[in-house]
């Protein structure tokens, strides 16, 4: 009788020690994928995060590079009646950072989408000094294939050239070249009076008289 109950009990404790070992064995293959999977989502993490660093850095050079060449080619452009000379730098800083969003950015195993730039995403402040503060906040999203997600591009850049300042000192310097019989020494006592603010003024009269004014400490604006 006892041998005939045990072969019994020995089939139902194999049994049972079989099933404990597919069950650990499948906790253990799941507590794997999960580990796995884990690893995966902080790559593709850490993967977007360097996509949207390396974007924002890229559009904060570009921005500080389009209020420069905004400022100079306003400076440079003919002054026409009625023109509002920041409205101008604006809307051509907007114009030359939207150039380089429509191009576009392309990465391996990533979907990248930055809106363009408006009035209303873009703030320029202009500073006591005539210099600009720009930032601005771009609804931008970097999707990994993975599923994982960066959103929002923040810009913030502070450009050196005063431009409003720059363009008060050649509209004083114009209007005393109107009215002064010796535009040599005008020149060279505007020059005595501004060198403190690291400003250069030069007149020329080739069809008409022209002020230049040249920041020292940063570049070249010119204002007729």
């Amino acid at each position: 009788m006892n041998k005939k109950g045990a072969a019994p009990t020995l089939a139902i404790f194999i049994i049972f020690i079989l099933i404990c070992a597919a069950a650990a064995l499948a906790t253990f293959q799941a507590g794997h994928q999960r580990q796995v999977f884990t690893i995966q989502q902080l790559m593709a993490v850490d993967v977007v995060r360097a996509t949207s660093s390396t974007i924002e850095g890229e559009l904060n050079q570009t921005l500080q590079s389009a209020i420069t060449a905004a400022m100079y080619e306003v400076g440079v452009m003919e002054n026409k009646e009625n023109v509002n000379v920041k409205e101008n730098v604006v809307m051509r800083v907007i114009q030359f950072l939207n150039e380089r969003i429509a191009l576009g950015w392309s990465y391996s195993n990533e979907n990248i989408s930055v809106p363009l730039c408006d009035e209303n995403s873009l703030v320029l402040e202009w500073l006591p000094d005539g210099s600009m503060r720009a930032r601005a906040y771009l609804a931008a999203e970097v999707r990994h294939v993975s599923g994982v997600v960066a959103n929002g591009i923040s810009l913030r850049v502070n450009v050196t050239p005063r431009f409003e300042r720059i363009k008060k000192v050649a509209e004083i310097a114009s209007e005393l070249a109107q009215v002064s019989d010796n535009l040599e020494r005008l020149e060279i006592g505007l020059n005595e009076n501004y060198a403190c603010e690291g400003l250069s003024i030069s007149i020329n009269e080739n069809n008409g008289v022209t002020i230049s004014v040249e920041d020292t400490f940063a570049g070249k604006v010119v204002t007729k």
